[in-house]
């Protein structure tokens, strides 16, 4: 491995190190963002009983109210967007960067970087960050989903009120494909976070190897 090479590799995994710091932001803020969205559903289903038990939208007839019942998929809507730049507004209060002045000195600034990281830290880092980083998926999915359900329902009822003159033609057509949405949407948005996690490793194992070969030739 050449000089540049190594602080390249360097960068890359420092880099990679600031990245999972935010991530690990993830984990500990989860349990505010999981709240914003699960509160933010149940008042939109509560909105949606309240209407529909005291009948205020009774004097509208059947594909009225179904319009006017619409909007209120933007109360979840609103709470997952809240709930994500919450998040991130806490993952840009992360330092980040504090490295790339030492190692803009070259490759004894990188070799130093090297000696001077805590490994055993640093795997314990990136493993905390995996599970933060997968519990945030699962629950902007699961809100997606919610969402989904709406969005795709409504989209279902007009098209059969627009050929058949009806709503509610398709039965729970609009569940299974929001379900079918979401499975799809986790799959691929775990399998990702997944592949960064285990290349993140992949790069740990590489420059520790290096790190403890300079170590013993130094001896």
């Amino acid at each position: 491995m050449t000089e540049e090479n190594v602080v390249s590799k360097v960068a890359e995994l420092m880099e990679t190190l600031d990245e999972i710091k935010k991530y690990n932001v993830l984990e500990k803020y989860l349990k505010k963002f999981t709240i914003i969205v699960i509160s933010s559903i149940a008042i939109c289903i509560a909105v949606n009983l309240t209407i529909s038990f005291f009948g205020l939208l009774s004097a509208f007839n059947e594909f009225e109210r179904f319009f006017l019942n619409f909007p209120i998929v933007l109360i979840p809507s609103v709470g997952v967007l809240v709930g994500i730049l919450f998040v991130r507004s806490k993952m840009k209060e992360v330092k980040t960067g504090e490295w790339k002045k030492e190692l803009s000195k070259g490759f004894p600034s990188a070799l130093k970087l090297l000696s001077e990281l805590d490994w055993d830290n640093s795997f314990d880092v990136v493993s905390s960050g995996r599970l933060g980083y997968a519990m945030y998926s699962l629950v902007k999915g699961a809100a997606y989903g919610f969402i989904f359900f709406f969005i795709i329902g409504f989209v279902l009822n007009l098209i059969t009120y627009l050929v058949l003159h009806r709503i509610g033609a398709l039965g729970y057509a609009s569940f299974h494909f929001s379900f079918l949405s979401i499975i799809v949407y986790l799959r691929y948005d775990l399998s990702k976070r997944f592949n960064e996690i285990r290349a993140i490793d992949k790069l740990q194992c590489e420059l520790r190897r290096l790190s403890d070969e300079l170590r013993s030739a130094e001896l």
